[in-house]
């Protein structure tokens, strides 16, 4: 029997959540038997990547600059990328690419969010048949859409075959402005096991000698949060590393990343993705309201629907009044329970779509 083509449809950019998801969406279809495609806004050529990092990491070491990040190239080796391209802006694409794939996925990361419209016409999967537009756990990032934007969001959303979402507000907006029902999934990257992403992970050159914590904020800094990180951070005899926000950052992609979570003792971030590796990697963590977040729209509602879908509410800092008692440990049973209850509804859902 032929296997079904799905053409992923994501935001490709530079963003660590955003790359581990792709890659876990691309694994986990693949193991349901599905040949699966990420279709990029422009050409990926493997062969010219691997020269180039191998060029531009030999440059860094002799000249020591810290203006390349060669690890990014390196991970998207890891994508299956498709040989065709869909723009930015595309509402249409040629009749002989739409005609490769049996189905077209859009999700997850914030591929709907309206602050960041620049992505959202590819997102909406306009160039495709109604019958191959599904979104696979889609975030619109936002728990309300602008009223300029409701009637074209209405209306693209109506025109999928299936839609699921990553957050409760995602469902609400979709109810709401289609009448429809949405299935709330979680984020793809909860559908692969830890050792599949420890097999993923690189050695960081940013790692200290002895224990540490890892610091994933991606709002403004606080004097109040970074004075409880290090305090919890000197308790546990541990160096605090900041993985956005220090000099080191240039040389952690998102394989460094994931060596980072693996090695670390705790985790403080003000991230979705912050958060769920530190669930997959079974570490004690604390979850701080994001700083610095005016223009964008309130991107809370992804991470209350993680927290409270694991039970693991009191693991979010919502003022000082909180820091003093914050136990950052939890129960690792209930969430492997909940986790495997959540991977067998993705399952459900991709079986159901795909069909």
């Amino acid at each position: 029997m032929k296997k079904k083509r799905i053409g992923i449809i994501t935001i490709v950019d530079n963003n660590i959540g955003n790359r581990l998801q792709n890659y876990a969406l691309q694994e986990f279809l693949k193991s349901k038997g599905y040949d699966v495609k990420t279709i990029g806004w422009r050409k990926f050529n493997r062969k010219k990547v691997v020269l180039k990092s191998f060029v531009k990491k030999f440059y860094l070491k002799l000249t020591r600059k810290k203006s390349y990040n060669y690890t990014w190239e390196l991970f998207d080796l890891n994508i299956d990328w498709s040989n065709d391209i869909i723009p930015y802006g595309a509402t249409s694409v040629d009749a002989h690419v739409k005609e490769k794939y049996d189905y077209f996925a859009v999700g997850s990361d914030q591929v709907w969010n309206p602050y960041f419209y620049y992505y959202v016409p590819r997102a909406f999967l306009k160039f495709a048949d109604k019958k191959q537009r599904v979104a696979f756990s889609a975030s619109f990032g936002v728990s309300e859409i602008p009223d300029e934007y409701v009637e074209e969001y209405s209306k693209c959303l109506s025109e999928f075959k299936d839609i699921s979402v990553r957050e409760d507000a995602g469902r609400e907006i979709v109810e709401k402005l289609t009448k429809k029902e949405a299935t709330v999934l979680v984020d793809p990257t909860m559908l692969i096991a830890k050792e599949k992403w420890s097999r993923l992970a690189k050695k960081s050159k940013y790692k200290p000698k002895g224990r540490f914590v890892v610091k994933y904020f991606l709002g403004e800094k606080s004097e109040e949060y970074d004075a409880f990180i290090n305090r919890k951070a000197k308790e546990m005899n541990a160096e605090v590393i900041d993985i956005l926000n220090s000099d080191k950052t240039w040389i952690i992609g998102p394989a460094e990343f994931l060596y980072l979570y693996q090695n670390a003792e705790a985790a403080f971030v003000d991230s979705f993705h912050g958060s769920v590796f530190s669930i997959l990697f079974n570490k004690p963590f604390a979850v701080f309201d994001r700083i610095g977040t005016d223009g964008t729209g309130n991107m809370n509602s992804r991470i209350d629907t993680l927290l409270k879908t694991f039970e693991l509410e009191d693991k979010r800092v919502k003022s000082g009044s909180f820091l003093s008692d914050l136990d950052m440990t939890y129960n690792e049973e209930t969430v492997r329970h909940i986790l495997e209850r959540k991977r067998f509804e993705a399952s459900e859902f991709a079986k159901r779509v795909f069909s």
